[in-house]
Order: C-alpha cells, then structure tokens, then sequence
C-alpha cells in the first residue's frame, strides 16, 4: 500500500512545529508556515474534487501559488506534470499530453497559451481556507511524484519523473553538505519548472523550516535591494544572473550573503572574479542534472576549488568511466557517471531511453569530466560535444574559457560546422564588455598566443547578446542554426 506523500508530511512537521514562522515572501505578500499548510489543504481538497485523473499539469510563475499548488497536489495524491512558463503552445500541448495530464492548473496569463494550445485549464481560485486537519493526505497513485522537462539540448525535452525519495534525498544531501538550516534565506530567482528551482530554492528550504524571498523578477537592482531588505543568505543562480548583478553600479549591503552557488552551465573565471572583487563573497560552482533531482555536487565557500563544481553530495557516488563501461583512475577523462537514491525512475514512456540512459543501475549524464585526488569534480565538457578538427580532439568549452580570458571579452561560445577537409570547423560567437572593440583578427591573434593551432576557432562573430535556453543556458543550437542559415 502507498504511503502517504512524504513531501507532504514533512513540510507539515515543519508547519505544525514553527505555524507562526514566516515560509514565504513575495512583494507584498507574506505567508506563515500555518498560513501556507492551510492554503495547501485547500487547494488538496479542491484538486481532488476538479481533478480525476492521477496526473496534473501546472503552469504557473514564480509565486506563492506555485507552492500551494504543488503541495496541493502531491497531498490530494497527484503526480504533477511541471510545464515550462516560457514555452510555446504547440510545445505545452506536446508536453501536457505526453505527460498523461488532462487538466493544467494555471493563472490567469497563460489562458491564452492554453486555448491556443486547445487544453483543458482550470484556474484555481482560494475562497475559503479549510481545516489541514479535516483533509487527508492521499497516498501517490502512481510512483513519481513530479515529472520535470529537460531543457532539450540535445533534442525533444523528455519528461524525467522525479519520485519523493529521488527529491527528499536530493534536499538532505544538499543540506549535509552545505549545513543549510531553518536560519537561512533563500531567495528564489530560478524557474521553479527547472529542477534547481523546484529542489533546491524551494522543496529544501520548506522541508527545513528557512524562508523563501520571490522576487516578481530577476532585475539585477531588486535583487540587490532584496538581500539587503530580507537579509538573504543563500543565492542560487545561473552565471548569466551573476554577470549582470556585478555589473549593477548601485551600492547595496549584502554583507547577510553566505551561500552563493552557479549551476547549470559553466562559471567563467573572471565572473567569478568580479563578484567576489565587488561583494567579498565567493561564487561557488555546483554541478547537477535533472536526472539526478538534480544536485550531484558542490564548492563550498570555505572548500572551493576554483574551476571543479566540487565535491559529490555525501549520499551520492560518482565514478568516471570509459567507452568500455570501465570506472577510470584519477585524473582520467570519462564520462561523470552517477549512483544513488536521487538517481531518477526514468524517462516517461521512454523505457529505451531509460536502459541506456541508467544500465545496470548507474546513471550516465553523458557529460565528460575527471576527480583529482582531493575528490573535487573536474568537467571538460559534454560527451557529444567532443569534435575532431583535422584529427585532433577538441572540447568547445575549453575553448570558451580561454577566449574568456582575453582581456575585453565578456562570453563566449563555440559551436562546431561540417568541414570536408577537417572534420569540423570552430566558429566562435563572443559577447564584448560594454565599451570594448575587438576584431576577428584581434580575437584570432589572442586565440593564437595560449591555444594551440587547431584549437583556434576558424571564425569569429561578435554578437551583441548570446540567445538564452528556457533554463538560461546558452542556446548554441540557435547559433549553429544562425551560422549555416
């Protein structure tokens, strides 16, 4: 028989110990850990009665509602299908459909979305608060919990189901790793649709007894007043975000900073620099993947190896492993394999997808890296980025962080063309500081002083913004479409 959602439980054993704590912040609203239980008792019993089927889809932004809800629904039994925001229509309905969701649970603006998608909403209005006490929690129907889209990089987003156990052990390992506690303050800039969101800036600081601050929207000003408002301890962001918050002249105190943590794409050096030149606080990289709930490992700010994403989660293993499936030695380039109760169920309807992706319980994230001998996890780049040029081996982002050394040059990225004669040739697109000039020659010239010569990309355009992921990666699939456009 299904236990009732553990999620669920824990976060009201936190509501019911600490009821007049403050859980949530956003604008002008505030809610209690009492007032948040409440609410989501509320939207438990409404969803149950809306609601038959033991999927629900949510299309929310950022908010309050979006923790309501998904607490809702994991308390009136639900698996809950997380739609990116930002998504075109034909892409929700894809997403909705696959997902066995007929019912989206949304607000107001993505009605339109939805009807230009032709489906089912259903916009969940809280008129009266009922008795957490009076509405039970209903065990999972089915074994995830949610099921979260991939950002498609390397095609169609899959739908990933994350159980309960996947995401709770997820959280606790990040909170054993990071000491994080009931005192802290995170502020929630993610999308809460991306699994960072979702676990990290959401679930553990719930499950913890912390407060959320939410901002309407990442300005790199508000979020600065915000820190120094709300006393903010722990920041979660892409490096894009900490790019444009070192650049904001404005002066804040953010002296409450404690945790300040970059994922989801690699952290250039000098970003790093910058900030902690202009905030005494270090960026420390972490590394994860929505398969893994997502967090595999973490710097901390007072054990940060500049340049690894740190050390694994204390309840998680990772080996480095060759073609052949053989875990490698120290120092040795594989591919970052991963073992452990956040490991995800699989692939929705992709039981393929799911053998290769998991063989023999360990989970291949196809992403190339090395341990040294501290333990600290070093990654040189995606497994299918690798190219040859003229038969050598090259890493597109070893690339980006040594054009992103030269002086004047804010971003770069490579992607890789067809070339008869070489194989592949390297086009690098690079974003320049403001007031800075460069030319392709000037660029090649640099390039030429510490890369060697087939490392050195074969053209060079300078854009005035790189395009943007729906998770705030670079789109270097945009790119390369511009380049053979």
């Amino acid at each position: 028989m299904n236990k009732p959602s553990i999620i669920v439980t824990t976060f009201r054993s936190i509501a019911g110990r600490y009821p007049d704590r403050t859980a949530i912040i956003s604008g002008e609203q505030t809610l209690s850990y009492g007032e948040l239980e409440r609410r989501a008792a509320t939207a438990a019993a409404a969803i149950r009665e809306q609601v038959k089927d033991d999927v629900v889809a949510l299309l929310v932004p950022n908010s309050p509602e979006f923790a309501t809800l998904i607490l809702g629904a994991l308390w009136a039994g639900k698996s809950v299908a997380v739609l990116p925001t930002l998504a075109p229509a034909p892409v929700i309905k894809m997403m909705a459909m696959a997902a066995g969701a007929q019912t989206v649970i949304t607000s107001e603006e993505f009605v339109p979305r939805l009807m230009e998608a032709q489906v089912p909403c259903w916009m969940w209005e809280r008129k009266s608060d009922a008795d957490p006490r009076q509405v039970p929690v209903e065990p999972l129907k089915r074994g995830a919990a949610v099921l979260l889209y991939t950002s498609g990089t390397t095609g169609m987003p899959k739908a990933v189901m994350l159980s309960e156990e996947n995401i709770v052990s997820n959280a606790e390992g990040c909170r054993l790793a990071t000491g994080f506690d009931d005192k802290q303050v995170m502020l929630a800039i993610l999308p809460m649709f991306h699994a960072y969101g979702l676990t990290v800036t959401m679930l553990l600081p719930l499950l913890t007894g912390a407060r959320i601050i939410i901002p309407e929207r990442f300005a790199p000003r508000l979020v600065l007043q915000l820190i120094e408002k709300h006393k903010i301890s722990c920041l979660v962001a892409v490096p894009s975000q900490y790019r444009l918050l070192t650049k904001e002249q404005a002066d804040f105190d953010t002296s409450s900073l404690w945790l300040c943590i970059a994922g989801a794409e690699r952290l250039p050096e000098h970003v790093a620099i910058d900030f902690e030149s202009r905030f005494k606080r270090p960026i420390v990289q972490g590394y994860g993947a929505t398969e893994i709930s997502p967090v595999v490992s973490l710097n901390l700010p007072e054990k940060n190896c500049l340049g690894s994403v740190g050390t694994p989660l204390p309840n998680l293993k990772v080996t480095i492993r060759d073609e052949d499936d053989r875990v490698l030695g120290t120092k040795e380039i594989g591919e970052v394999c991963v073992e452990g109760p956040s490991v995800m169920m699989g692939y929705h309807n992709q039981p393929d997808a799911t053998a290769r992706k998991i063989p023999n319980g360990v989970l291949h994230t196809g992403d190339k890296g090395y341990l040294d001998l501290e333990g600290f996890l070093h990654l040189v780049g995606r497994a299918d980025d690798l190219v040859k040029v003229s038969g050598e081996k090259v890493y597109p982002a070893e690339v980006e962080s040594a054009l992103e050394t030269v002086e004047g040059v804010d971003e770069a990225a490579v992607v890789a063309l067809p070339d008869e004669k070489h194989g592949a040739r390297l086009l690098a697109f690079v974003q320049l500081q403001p007031g800075k000039t460069h030319s392709e020659a000037t660029l090649r010239a640099a390039c030429r002083e510490f890369m060697e010569p087939h490392k050195v990309p074969r053209s060079f355009a300078i854009v005035e913004q790189l395009p943007r992921t729906l998770t705030g990666k670079t789109d270097k699939r945009t790119l390369a479409a511009s380049a053979t456009a």
